[in-house]
């Protein structure tokens, strides 16, 4: 009994140890990217982003539905062979596929591959027609897709151009139909967050596995990094799901307008800036 006692106090000194510097030590400021004053001629406004290849950022106005790439020089590259500010289209994302770049469109229900000079190769339509609210992919390159006007995530095979359901939300009795984020981790689980913070853990085969409440307020981010699930909000605040401990990024990286995981790393899309930040 007593060596268990002894334990259980080293485990709290450890825990409250941890804490005290989590603030300090957890998130470092490795790379500073500033919106170039082109970017700012050009009236773009990127409001969402995602990395790219060779530290490069792809860079997306949701006002204008434009999108380009920028490197760490402030250089842009603009797409080729598509519409990107086309008033019959909506994309809502884009990120590295194994073909190269992929966007997808939320009104036309399709996929745009794009080569890493970000010229058009093809384009591909996907049925069901979703409209897709959300969108993300495995490591392997599977699309999932969230389908507000399904309740449902469908998972996407290329081969067939067909979405299969891959989890019902209404069957699994979750109480709302609003979220806000949905991410993969390497192994293929997923995660998505409801407006109501709660977060739900699917396994890569479907299942319901668990779901817990975030604790900070307003909780609108989530990113799978190492072997933890952070979720961040507006204001900076991260939680983290694996520890439930509760950490502050740099002040100087806020508001946070989004916020990507890539291995150790964070990127942060703030205010005319990009900060990349070392996880400790």
């Amino acid at each position: 009994m007593a060596i268990q006692i002894l334990r259980k106090y080293l485990l709290v000194i450890t825990f409250c140890f941890y804490y005290s510097w989590g603030q300090i030590s957890k998130f470092e400021i490795k790379e500073y990217h500033p919106v170039s004053d082109e970017i700012t001629s050009l009236d773009f406004k990127p409001t969402k982003f995602n990395w790219s290849i060779g530290n490069r950022f792809l860079l997306f106005d949701e006002v204008k539905n434009q999108i380009l790439e920028v490197d760490k020089t402030g250089e842009l590259t603009f797409p080729s062979g598509f519409n990107t500010n086309s008033i019959y289209g909506q994309f809502v994302w884009m990120g590295v596929i194994p073909e190269g770049i992929g966007v997808v469109d939320r009104l036309q229900n399709t996929i745009h591959f794009l080569d890493f000079r970000l010229n058009l190769t093809s384009t591909i339509k996907f049925e069901p027609k979703l409209y897709p609210e959300m969108v993300t992919i495995s490591s392997w390159g599977k699309f999932y897709f969230y389908s507000k006007a399904y309740n449902s995530i469908y998972s996407f095979d290329r081969s067939l151009h067909n979405a299969m359901p891959f989890v019902d939300l209404s069957k699994e009795r979750i109480p709302n139909n609003c979220f806000m984020d949905m991410v993969l981790n390497k192994d293929g689980d997923l995660a998505i967050l409801s407006c109501s913070g709660t977060i739900y853990f699917f396994s890569m085969n479907g299942k319901l596995e668990v779901s817990a409440p975030v604790e900070i307020d307003d909780p609108k981010y989530i990113i799978s990094i190492k072997n933890d699930w952070l979720v961040f909000n507006d204001d900076g605040n991260v939680f983290s799901m694996e520890t439930g401990m509760k950490y502050k990024v740099p002040e100087v990286s806020m508001p946070i307008l989004d916020i990507k995981s890539n291995n150790n790393s964070i990127a942060i899309l703030s205010l005319n800036q990009i900060f990349v930040l070392d996880v400790k």
